[in-house]
């Protein structure tokens, strides 16, 4: 058969048909470049929505007693850990002890200069209590995974998730060097302006590096740079909303879940009843984020490019 069009036999890719839909409808105004990101994609997209996201990483979360009990006893070990370490609160750091880089980065530095002060020894332990983090993402990481996946052994997914720690320990690790090289420049913008810097250094952050642990737990062929190049791609994907969704989780995690903590700014060792209740829901929702973050690259993991897509000219 001959034609300029398709074939008569074949039909359309669903895909092509929406295109064309949208071809055929008038213009409307168009949204300011500098609030695009709050508008919805403009293009067909396989991302899930970030309501379904975070429905569908809490729901994996809550079903999953191994990883809430692990999660819960986590929290307790690592706050006794650090208290005997010399740290004398506040309580309010319990938390985000089981938080996702870069927010948990932050507070290993914040921790580290507690205990030891300012210099190569408070340097040392935040990195210490950065790498022993690492290896809690990995793992916790892996079991998200493997709820998704359907299949493999526990024993299986401790071993993937320590297969990837070196992953997590560079995203830690280039988080913690993001922060320093702000806090080195960023006071010479000005309190108001360093302090907005400072908030968009942690969600650029969050945003490249978020998909770099699910990433290398689904590709383990790939080596380390490929992955934390890959993971950058991921999220440069059009019709993501992908930093709507770093926004939320540093808002929730920084401001919000801290200034709702009872006795949060209290100083002491002994968090009371409901300051532990508090943490422990805190530690629920790190974890739903977690899940929802792997849900949505696992959807979308196959329309990765290969090379970095070049923007073209209209």
């Amino acid at each position: 058969m001959s034609g300029k069009g398709r074939p008569s036999g074949r039909a359309l890719p669903q895909r092509e048909v929406a295109r064309r839909e949208r071809q055929a409808e008038p213009e409307g105004p168009r949204v300011p470049r500098l609030l695009g990101w709050l508008s919805g994609p403009t293009i067909d997209t396989t991302w899930p929505p970030i309501g379904r996201s975070l429905g569908r990483g809490f729901l994996t979360v809550g079903s999953s007693p191994l990883i809430l009990l692990s999660s819960f006893g986590l929290v307790f070990a690592l706050w006794v850990a650090l208290v005997a370490l010399g740290l004398e609160g506040p309580p309010g750091r319990l938390v985000n002890l089981l938080a996702l880089p870069p927010v948990s980065t932050y507070f290993d530095a914040l921790n580290g200069v507690t205990i030891y002060g300012f210099g190569l020894l408070g340097f040392l332990a935040a990195t210490g209590f950065l790498l022993v983090r690492a290896l809690l993402l990995a793992v916790l990481t892996a079991l998200v995974v493997r709820i998704y996946e359907g299949e493999g052994t526990l024993g299986e997914a401790l071993r993937r998730g320590l297969r990837i720690a070196p992953v997590t320990a560079v995203v830690g690790l280039l988080s913690l060097s993001t922060m320093i090289l702000g806090s080195v420049v960023l006071p010479f913008l000005g309190p108001g302006f360093g302090f907005l810097g400072s908030i968009l250094l942690l969600v650029a952050a969050m945003f490249f590096l978020v998909f770099a642990p699910v990433l290398a737990l689904r590709r383990p062929d790939l080596p380390l740079t490929e992955v934390i190049r890959r993971a950058a791609r991921a999220a440069l994907m059009p019709g993501s909303r992908h930093l709507l969704m770093s926004l939320l989780y540093i808002f929730l995690a920084l401001p919000v879940l801290l200034a709702l903590t009872p006795g949060g700014s209290e100083l002491g060792v002994n968090p009371g009843l409901a300051t532990w209740v508090w943490a422990l829901l805190c530690t629920f929702v790190h974890l739903g984020f977690l899940a929802a973050f792997a849900y949505r690259f696992m959807t979308v993991e196959d329309e990765i490019p290969e090379e970095p897509v070049r923007a073209r000219r209209r």
